[in-house]
């Protein structure tokens, strides 16, 4: 259905867009929370309130799709919240449904306009409507004839006084926690066409008048305390009442409480257009490519002049030098988020798949504030959704293999995510079955991936990244989990396209560890500027370990490829001449020791210029897949440089690389 919003509220909607996928993106770890511990009232509360507010938003623009779904949801919140319900797994996979229906449902709004029609979501609200009426759809009928009884004793349990209408009795009656003006928000918040106007007016006028339930409602007359107004629902005949009013005042102090600081937070807060965000990243970074070359031309004329005039042009510019320091750091803040954002996903996940696939699974979450670049986050989440999936599939057992084996009945899974230096680790960590090395080496044997002879000299370590080859996949069966071939080669891509690094531990029958290791920012990086055939090149600096001087006498040829001997140490020695696939002119003058996965080598270079902050640029779609080339920079002398990626340049090279460790 096509929704017409006027153009006096299209800012109100793209609030409210931006507010309900927050609600919704925190939800998924509050429900699977909740799941675990049904009795968490604090937790109870705020998913209620999420959804009230949503429910709010929602009515004021009339999407009344999102308004029923909404409501329902929020009325099994508020059953739940006052025990009249008790939640079991079936419950919630009805009320996951309705979550990914309002996800839906807003993916529509904000892609195309529009809504589902009501006919789609009839089924869903359908299903709500049972779990409200009786606990779960196959209980309808019998939670049909509760609600009725309990209807009926509310009417018993007081009488109204004169001159009020019917239609605010039913209120009443239906909203038993509510004062007046809580009453007048859920009409508010009501559908137009279910909205009761008439009563309105007349609960605006007794509000006006300082009456609230209490001034409407008349203890029943056999009871002796009806003359005391504080507490007139404190008669025995009210027992649920009595027990249930301060209980939700009580809470609702507590919630003003907590959150008058997040009230406050968001006073000096504002929300700023991703774009703006990236646009005065360029600027910075055009001001960094500046700022090097007035710092090399400052060099420049300091070595050939000395004068008073040109020492304040030398603290000038080191002046300058540290202000656009504390810009560019200041300004990849902005950029930077929580990776929250993408790990609150994944409680959701586990609970579902590890339902599908008949497993238990517990899932712990650590270092979830833990920023990085926006830019790496976007491409983080497939890589992570893929090794998650893998380790709940792959490596936890079926409850029935971990008793057998010793283990507890419920399988663990942990995500973790920590600062190191200038990067960023992320983890992901199961106590499953582990990772068979022979096993890994056989199916790579059988695919003609390696010889035999590679094989046998083959470390644990080194058979584990046989996983990230094209095609691999150690699976008897291809299910919809995982299994079909493909997935590990794309994660080990992309993890190395944001210039990172995946490594694999694991011990068979006690569990695997992944650790990516990212930089913090991908837009500005220090790096090793060096060159051959007369052509500047940059080298990430995170990737280099070491630089030393070439000797040839410590050139030696080890079967099909030379090696380099540093250190009573042997690695694998390359020309980057040769991996560029240019002229070779013998004029080595140094070596880079790098590391590309797990394995140390070491390319040489004719000449080294020295460490030099770069800011990335793209060249575009027409080169924007050249193997080796990760994007150019301008460098402080003015020159257009090539930035490589080593991992891709060796990619050939990987598996014919055995022992190349230090």
């Amino acid at each position: 259905m096509k929704v017409n919003i006027p153009e006096e509220l299209q800012e109100i909607l793209e609030e409210f867009l931006v507010e309900a996928e927050e609600i919704l993106e925190n939800l998924d770890q509050d429900l699977v929370d909740l799941e675990n511990n049904p009795e968490d009232k604090e937790l109870l509360n705020k998913i209620f309130r999420g959804m009230h507010t949503l429910k709010g938003g929602a009515g004021f623009l009339n999407l009344t799709p999102i308004v029923e779904i909404a409501h329902r949801i929020e009325d099994i919140f508020n059953k739940l919240r006052n025990d009249e319900l008790k939640l079991t797994p079936e419950i919630m996979d009805i009320i996951l449904e309705g979550i990914d229906q309002l996800k839906t449902a807003l993916q529509m709004l904000k892609e195309d306009g529009e809504l589902p029609e009501m006919s789609e979501i009839e089924s869903l609200l359908k299903n709500l409507d049972s779990v409200l009426e009786g606990g779960s759809p196959s209980s309808a009928t019998s939670g049909g004839e509760e609600k009725k009884e309990s209807e009926g004793k509310e009417a018993e349990e007081y009488e109204f006084v004169e001159g009020i209408s019917d239609k605010l009795k039913e209120l009443i009656k239906q909203y038993p926690d509510k004062d007046l003006a809580g009453i007048l928000e859920e009409i508010i918040l009501m559908p137009p066409d279910k909205r009761p106007m008439e009563v309105i007016p007349e609960i605006e006028k007794l509000i006006e008048e300082g009456k609230d339930i209490k001034d409407l409602i008349k203890p029943k007359k056999k009871e002796e305390p009806q003359e005391q107004k504080p507490q007139p629902e404190q008669p025995q005949p009210q027992p649920q009442q009595t027990q249930k009013q301060p209980q939700p005042q009580q809470q609702s102090s507590k919630k003003t409480s907590k959150e008058s600081k997040p009230a406050k937070k968001t006073t000096e807060t504002i929300r700023v257009d991703v774009e703006r965000v990236e646009n005065l990243m360029n600027l910075v970074g055009e001001i960094v490519l500046d700022r090097n070359r007035i710092l090399r031309v400052t060099a420049d004329v300091e070595r050939e002049c000395r004068s008073e005039e040109v020492e304040k042009l030398v603290e000038a510019v080191t002046s300058l030098d540290r202000t656009v320091s504390d810009l560019q750091v200041a300004v990849m803040k902005l950029r930077m988020q929580p990776i929250k954002k993408i790990f609150s996903k994944f409680p959701r996940l586990v609970r579902d798949l590890a339902r599908k696939l008949n497993k238990k699974v517990q899932l712990i979450i650590e270092g979830e504030d833990t920023e990085l670049d926006r830019s790496i986050l976007d491409k983080l989440e497939d890589p992570l959704i893929h090794l998650v999936r893998n380790a709940l599939d792959h490596g936890i057992e079926p409850p029935e293999e971990r008793i057998a084996k010793g283990k507890p009945e419920v399988g663990t899974i942990r995500l973790f995510a920590y600062h190191e230096g200038d990067h960023i680790v992320v983890g992901i960590q199961d106590d499953g079955r582990g990772i068979d090395p022979e096993k890994v080496k056989k199916k790579a044997l059988e695919k003609g991936l390696i010889t035999p002879e590679q094989a046998a000299q083959m470390s644990d370590k080194e058979a584990y990244e046989l996983i990230f080859l094209p095609g691999f996949s150690t699976a008897d069966k291809v299910s919809d989990v995982s299994g079909r071939g493909v997935g590990m080669d794309v994660v080990a891509n992309t993890i190395h396209s944001l210039r990172g690094s995946i490594e694999i531990d694991s011990e068979p029958g006690k569990g695997t560890t992944i650790i990516l290791k990212l930089p913090l920012t991908v837009a500005i990086i220090r790096s090793l500027m060096i060159g051959v055939n007369g052509q500047v090149y940059a080298v990430p600096l995170h990737a280099v370990i070491e630089v030393v001087r070439y000797d040839d006498s410590l050139v030696k040829d080890v079967g099909s490829f030379k090696s380099f001997m540093l250190r009573d140490e042997v690695l694998p020695l390359f020309s980057l001449n040769e991996l560029l696939e240019l002229e070779d002119k013998n004029s080595k003058h140094f070596v880079v020791i790098v590391k590309v996965g797990e394995r140390y080598i070491a390319v040489s270079i004719e000449n080294l210029y020295g460490e030099e902050e770069i800011v990335i640029k793209s060249l575009g779609e027409l080169l924007a897949d050249i193997p080796g080339i990760a994007g150019a920079t301008i460098a402080g002398d003015g020159r257009v440089v090539l930035i490589l990626d080593l991992n891709s340049l060796l990619s050939d090279y990987k598996v014919k690389l055995i022992g190349a460790k230090r």
